[in-house]
């Protein structure tokens, strides 16, 4: 199969096959489908749960998977991810600092040295002047068109009827919104239009941003570039083009991430001026063309990705005087056009602007548009966090106190601590790096959730007793789990479904038992699979003798399958399981070897991980555990082969297709269809013969076929297996143990079987490095071994050093049984056509 990593087209089944929103909807939230917070690690880890009261340096985190509150240096964390809310902010101006932080806000009060601030997020706090880079009003009755949002743009129909691929970079649009609903896109030279007709006089508010490099864009007021005037990046040049006309505007630095500047036009003069954002002058060109053709604003993507972070189109009111500016002075923009130079102060029952010669000019507050202080210049700073919200509004600085429902941050802007409050917030980031492999574990074991991952180690701890039985109604008592950067393990609670996979240098390698001494595997309909010696069989009981079970004898209504043949499961499945869109695929099939751009891995034993990783799609990266990082191949082609079988995402072993003699063999004739078989014995040649299995006595096999009983040696068969369709009740459960042997009601099928393993939530399902499956309630750990007990097959003791799988919670999901699509089916009824 190949998977292109440029699309990375992948087979899914029909359930898979989605329409346009819920796609846009999943980029935007990410991983985050419930009212849970996110915990992300530098490393891509995740992990959903809630913040709670944290020291400073730390974190300290409720998780459903875990019965204990776990504790993370707060150097190895990316960010917390806040569901989305509907919260917004309700104050009547947004102010940016000079370092980069936005709040939005009411002034209530100002000195000469200050302004007073109060908001709903941050409470009343004071900022000093010199700190304030921009202040403009938030609501604005001049504004036409706010670009900031990507609703408002006119985006092209998609088709319904064609279908979405969902891990595809053809899964989603050119464009897309971010969290805050900015219009957003990966796709080089993808563009955006919206239709407007110009007023005579106009200023664009713009802002846009880049995640990687500078951004590389043309921003135009109208379609046809040569005609309409433009605003475009030339390498290292910010420049402003219309037709033969040519000026620069400024220098592009490398490390420039955004451009945030102020367009206004004059049609009465034909002259464009551009500020920066504190008003500075930075072009002024004469001889400008209005735009009439098919106008409006219109952004072309040059670089690696873009974000529309403002562009809002205000209107110059009508009547109003244009007034020529002096950019070098502090001033007050009115909502008339009208600019008042000075110093803006609030007092409780008066607003006014101050100037240089101490002239008092009383003004509306609530007719002010913007604030400018040319003399304010933006100073990039490193804060350890910052706290980012929907909005646009940001606020960085050291963390003085965290508690689950805001953070209390130092800020460069202010000389006391700002409460932020985290309802309505998106994400709290932590900016600076902390040390080269901070953290890191060796020999990472992975936990996964359906929410993504999280690298650590889990530990096999011996606890007494007494705590045993305090912790085992909410926990797993014995097994813990240590994240990276966690101050110290913490036990897995039992309810939530994961799957833990230790790694491969951790796990021993060797087989846990004799080989030569049990040569034979017991399938049961719960999907266990069981090394054995197979002693006996018989219509009630099934005798053998296992290095894992203390018991000898089974009820044989709990076997699927007794295989003969030393072969293990891997023969018969093949699947992918898919924790979640965003982060891994475990191959939990296994075969002879994985191929990846004529390079081989072996993967014979245990399933192997393929490790998508990225930020955001489509931005994606293939991982194959074991064998490292696998970079993009020529073209972006990765070709992957598992037994020269295609493999399918959340495929079950019914849709695999059935090898013709089985599905031959599976077929029951009509004549034949109130007496099915039930069982299918395969010879070691491969040849099938269904009928019913008598009985077996160690040496050779009593086998029913046609009425005609016959015997086979043991070592001419390879397995038998019940194909035989169980229709029970799922209140039938088992019987209590009784000299060593389980005695359930009879006739119970594969998924009361499953059931019957699963409705407890203390119980877990562990696989074994040579591939066993076991399913029981953990209850002590004693010379390094795992002891528990099943309502099967009663006690077990595992090998803890043999164990590479461990699944908890609902193990319904965690494996596929291996003969699950070995169930008769009848002939297909002949069509004889319409009566007459």
């Amino acid at each position: 199969m190949q998977w292109n990593l440029k699309r990375l087209l992948v087979v899914v089944t029909v359930a898979l096959v989605v329409s346009w929103d819920p796609i846009i909807q999943a980029q935007q939230t990410e991983i985050l489908q419930s009212d849970m917070q996110t915990l992300r690690w530098k490393n891509g880890d995740v992990l959903p749960g809630q913040l709670l009261e944290s020291a400073v340096g730390q974190i300290r985190w409720a998780s459903p998977y875990f019965s204990d509150d776990l504790v993370v240096d707060i150097g190895v964390l990316d960010s917390i991810v806040f569901p989305k809310q509907s919260t917004p902010a309700m104050g009547a101006f947004r102010v940016g600092t000079v370092a980069g932080d936005i709040w939005i806000a009411d002034i209530v009060d100002s000195d000469e040295e200050t302004f007073l601030f109060s908001s709903e997020r941050h409470g009343r706090f004071r900022v000093n002047r010199e700190a304030i880079y921009t202040l403009e009003r938030r609501v604005h009755p001049n504004l036409i068109f706010d670009g900031s949002q990507l609703t408002n743009w006119e985006l092209p129909k998609r088709d319904a009827n064609q279908p979405i691929l969902l891990f595809g970079r053809n899964a989603l649009p050119d464009w897309y919104a971010d969290r805050g609903g900015h219009p957003r896109t990966d796709k080089v030279k993808s563009k955006i239009f919206h239709a407007l007709d110009w007023p005579q006089r106009f200023e664009i508010d713009l802002e846009l941003a880049s995640a990687t490099r500078p951004p590389g864009f043309v921003f135009a007021l109208g379609k046809n570039l040569y005609e309409a005037l433009r605003l475009e990046t030339w390498v290292n040049e910010l420049v402003v083009v219309q037709g033969t006309l040519f000026e620069p505007v400024l220098t592009i630095q490398p490390d420039r991430r955004n451009f945030r500047l102020r367009l206004a036009y004059d049609g009465d003069t034909d002259v464009l001026e551009v500020f920066d954002f504190a008003g500075n002058l930075l072009l002024k060109l004469d001889e400008v063309g209005q735009t009439v053709k098919e106008s409006g604003p219109y952004v072309h993507n040059r670089g690696q990705n873009l974000t529309v972070r403002r562009l809002r189109v205000y209107r110059q009111p009508i009547g109003s005087t244009k007034q020529q500016v002096d950019p070098s002075k502090p001033r007050v923009h009115m909502m008339n056009g009208q600019v008042v130079y000075g110093k803006l102060f609030v007092e409780k029952e008066s607003t006014y602007v101050l100037d240089e010669d101490g002239n008092r000019y009383d003004i509306d507050i609530q007719q002010i548009d913007r604030v400018v202080q040319p003399s304010a210049a933006f100073v990039e700073m490193e804060q350890p966090v910052a706290l980012t919200y929907p909005d646009g509004a940001v606020l960085r600085g050291k963390i003085a106190q965290v508690n689950p429902e805001s953070v209390l941050l130092q800020t460069a802007f202010s000389n006391e601590p700002i409460e932020c409050v985290f309802a309505g917030a998106s994400l709290l980031r932590v900016e600076l790096s902390g040390p080269k492999n901070q953290g890191q574990i060796e020999d990472e074991d992975r936990l996964f959730h359906p929410s993504g991952n999280l690298r650590g180690r889990v530990l096999f701890d011996v606890e007494d007793k007494e705590s045993k039985m305090n912790e085992v109604h909410q926990s797993l008592p014995f097994i813990r789990w240590k994240p990276i950067g966690a101050s110290e393990a913490v036990r897995l609670a039992k309810v939530r479904r994961a799957h833990i996979e230790r790694n491969n240098r951790r796990a021993s390698k060797m087989y846990p038992f004799d080989t030569a001494q049990f040569r034979h595997i017991l399938h049961l309909k719960s999907g266990e699979i069981i090394p054995c010696q197979i002693s006996s069989y018989d219509a009630m009981n099934v005798g053998f003798e296992s290095p894992f079970l203390s018991t000898h004898l089974m009820d044989s209504t709990h076997v699927k399958a007794l295989e003969f043949s030393g072969r293990t499961h891997a023969n018969y499945t093949d699947r992918i399981h898919s924790t979640n869109s965003k982060g891994s695929y475990t191959v939990i099939g296994h075969g002879k070897n994985i191929k990846i751009d004529e390079i081989e891995w072996n993967i014979e034993g245990n399933g192997k991980e393929l490790w998508v990783e990225g930020d955001e799609l489509p931005n994606l990266e293939v991982f194959l555990k074991e064998g490292g990082k696998v970079d993009v191949v020529k073209d972006g082609e990765v070709k992957i082969i598992l037994n020269g079988r295609k493999l399918e995402l959340n495929s079950n072993s019914q849709d695999h297709q059935l090898d013709v003699k089985l599905e031959r063999a599976l077929t029951v004739p009509r004549f034949n269809r109130d007496t099915p078989p039930d069982h299918i014995l395969v010879a070691e040649n491969g040849d099938m013969k269904r009928g019913k299995l008598l009985g077996f006595n160690g040496e050779t096999i009593q086998f029913d076929s046609k009425l005609r009983q016959f015997s086979v040696p043991v070592d001419r068969v390879a397995r038998v297996v019940d194909i035989s369709k169980e229709a029970i009740s799922n209140q039938q459960r088992s019987r209590p143990l009784k000299d060593g042997v389980v005695k359930p009601k009879p006739s119970l099928s594969l998924t009361d079987n499953r059931r019957l393993t699963t409705d407890n939530s203390s119980e877990v399902s562990i696989r074994l490095t040579d591939g066993s499956i076991l399913i029981f309630e953990p209850l002590e750990i004693k010379d390094d071994a795992l002891l528990g007990h099943s309502p099967i097959y009663g006690g077990i003791t595992v090998p803890i050093e043999s164990i590479q799988h461990l699944y908890l919670g609902d193990t319904t999901m965690a494996f596929e049984a291996a003969f699950a699509a070995w169930v008769v089916r009848p002939a297909k009824e002949p069509d004889f056509g319409d009566k007459p």
